[in-house]
């Protein structure tokens, strides 16, 4: 009987977690009221991990972030986006697909695996599976750059030796990944300080897109 109470406790907190990310958080449309043209981003989610796509708008995204454009073995002239999450550096350098996860790589990422960022050049984007589109004020944009930069150390040099080969660079970041302060997490604090309204706690990559599917740009809008 103990045992029964305890799964079910474990059953309500996992939902109770679910709802928290999935029930956008109420926000007005900033970029409108400003009466500025908003900057667009987008967030990039695979299932398990989610990235924030920035625009690289002449070198500023990257200069704003004390990132060096010569830290990239792509020519940035053809740049259009950037890519940047964080996360665990296990988790990270270990996995391509879902079906790379193994039992090991769990527990190492969750014992308060070292956190990373992990920034990668991306150029055009029209849309896609896994992408939303916001449309965000000068304003808030101001805070998602700053938001971003707070997590990453003040050495910004890149780690040497580990890429996932696609032009992309590994940064030390601030912070211990854990179970419940996962990348999808820092994702979800990171929009909600530019006005997005996501979930408070986007533990879930499956929660934090229901929320974004509710509050994105429509696809067909997507160019």
């Amino acid at each position: 009987m103990r045992l029964i109470r305890w799964l079910a406790a474990l059953l309500l907190a996992i939902a109770a977690a679910i709802a928290l990310g999935a029930i956008p958080v109420p926000v007005g449309s900033r970029a409108a009221a400003d009466g500025q043209d908003p900057v667009r981003i987008y967030v990039f989610s695979n299932g398990f991990h989610s990235d924030i796509v920035l625009p690289h708008r002449d070198g500023e995204t990257l200069s704003r972030l004390d990132l060096a454009a010569t830290d990239f073995p792509v020519d940035v002239r053809r740049v259009r986006h950037w890519a940047v999450g964080w996360g665990s550096r296990t988790a990270y350098t270990s996995l391509r697909r879902v079906v790379d996860l193994t039992p090991g790589i769990v527990v190492r990422a969750l014992a308060f695996d070292r956190s990373v960022m992990h920034v990668q050049p991306f150029g055009e984007i029209t849309g896609g599976e896994g992408a939303y589109a916001f449309d965000i004020s000068p304003a808030d944009y101001d805070r998602l750059i700053a938001g971003i930069r707070r997590s990453f150390t003040d050495d910004t040099q890149p780690i040497a030796d580990i890429t996932q080969g696609f032009g992309d660079r590994f940064y030390h970041a601030k912070g211990r990944f854990s179970a419940i302060k996962g990348c999808n997490v820092w994702t979800g604090r990171r929009l909600r300080e530019a006005g997005v309204g996501v979930g408070l706690w986007t533990v879930f990559a499956q929660s934090l897109e229901f929320g974004l599917a509710r509050t994105a740009v429509a696809h067909s809008e997507i160019r």
